[in-house]
């Protein structure tokens, strides 16, 4: 096995199911998942970007999985209901492959069209993107 870089750049559809053909591919991508810490903000912001929801900043906290993320809603139509809107932008993160338990998804504040939400998820390592 060769030596990879520590920080491989992967293009956007690197995690794309048709390319786990290519052991390069999926070795690359393991690696990436597991030492880049922007892997999983990045993957975050293309979730919700495909939703038509503007990404501000996500922060990963450093003592516990927390991740923070300051959104602005684009095209998205989010209920005014806030347990709904929860569903809502739960459903989003799951139909892009990450799962975020229903307790442990909450919006803080809602401003508009200003969103601040906390999630708990296990993964990534804690930095600002």
């Amino acid at each position: 096995m060769k030596n990879l870089p520590k920080h491989t750049h992967l293009p956007e559809d690197a995690d794309d199911p048709d390319n786990l053909g290519d052991d390069e591919a999926v070795k690359a991508l393991a690696l990436d998942m597991l030492q880049d810490a922007s892997y999983w903000h990045a993957k975050i912001r293309r979730i919700f970007a495909s939703a038509g929801i503007a990404t501000r900043s996500i922060v990963r906290m450093e003592v516990h999985p927390i991740w923070e993320c300051r959104l602005t809603l684009e095209s998205f139509d989010l209920s005014l209901d806030k347990k709904t809107a929860i569903r809502q932008l739960r459903k989003v993160l799951r139909d892009g492959g990450i799962k975020v338990v229903c307790d442990e998804f909450n919006i803080v504040d809602r401003r508009g069209d200003k969103l601040h939400c906390v999630f708990m998820l296990a993964v990534g390592a804690p930095s600002v993107a």
